[in-house]
């Protein structure tokens, strides 16, 4: 098995993995890991059979959405079968010789510095860099030797990387975490995807959180009208989103996530109706969910 992430070693994306195979999913030694530059990257390879996994950093219970990475999905021949929640405990690394008070660069990805919001407003001699990932801007900061210079990373950074700890858990939350996607190459036929649909969730009968993308038609009422059908069948509706469609400004699709666990009809019933009222619809993923710890 091959499973492809953003970053290098010691990022949070890799942490999951980690984690994943530890939980006896697969075979730590059975398991080829794949840093990529991007997350285009990671999700070129999935689909292009690469790899079996990609590791996708979807939301962040600080920050909310990653809709970098979620605006990828659409119109991708993937499926997400499993979502994992990682706790974020950022930790300033600096040089060995450098201190706290020295320091007036802090680099990291955008999403790690925009979750520890009170430490740059405490600290405003600080100025926040955006880098590439957590986990590279560790090693930056190790290849530089500029001891006013440091990264916000995972705990496991500094012994890769040589670094010493600044401070530990400057998050603005303490309970910061991140969900990830752990999504699969699906090449889906339109035609028979409603029959699929019911093969795979007699298959996994305990995946029931759907998230799906869908456009419905612009004019009034269009978005009621397909919401309603999960009224109809029963459905708990557990999140939507709203996102930019491309080349069409100031129009919309958006990103659904719904519990299926009382389903009134079956599967394929369902998915006949929604693609009914939709102008586009993609399954994004159905997955078992998980308890935050």
């Amino acid at each position: 098995m091959k499973i492809a992430y953003q970053g290098i070693a010691g990022s949070y994306s890799e942490t999951v993995i980690q984690t994943y195979l530890k939980e006896g999913v697969k075979e730590s030694g059975q398991a080829e890991v794949v840093p990529c530059l991007n997350f285009p990257e990671v999700l070129d390879r999935l689909t292009g059979d690469q790899v079996d996994l990609g590791v996708f950093p979807v939301e962040n219970s600080t920050t909310g959405l990653i809709t970098r990475t979620l605006d990828l999905f659409k119109g991708r021949d993937i499926f997400v079968e499993e979502e994992r929640y990682q706790p974020v405990r950022h930790t300033l690394w600096g040089l060995p010789e450098s201190s706290l008070n020295q320091v007036r660069q802090v680099y990291s990805h955008p999403e790690a510095l925009s979750q520890c919001q009170s430490f740059f407003e405490a600290h405003p001699q600080i100025e926040p860099v955006p880098f590439t990932d957590t986990a590279q801007a560790a090693w930056y900061i190790h290849d530089q030797g500029d001891p006013k210079k440091a990264a916000l990373a995972g705990p496991q950074n500094g012994e890769l990387y040589q670094l010493v700890p600044l401070l530990d858990h400057i998050q603005t939350e303490e309970t910061n975490t991140t969900r990830f996607f752990l999504a699969k190459h699906w090449s889906k036929t339109p035609l028979d995807l409603d029959q699929e649909l019911e093969d795979y969730f007699k298959q996994y009968p305990s995946r029931t959180r759907w998230m799906i993308y869908v456009e419905t038609k612009h004019q009034p009422g269009s978005l009621v009208r397909l919401l309603n059908i999960f009224d109809l069948f029963d459905c708990n509706l557990e999140g939507l989103d709203a996102r930019p469609i491309a080349n069409q400004p100031f129009r919309y699709g958006f990103f659904i996530e719904v519990d299926v666990s009382n389903l009134g009809g079956d599967y394929q019933l369902l998915w006949q109706n929604l693609a009914f009222a939709s102008e586009y619809i993609q399954i994004i993923g159905a997955f078992q969910p998980l308890a935050i710890d």
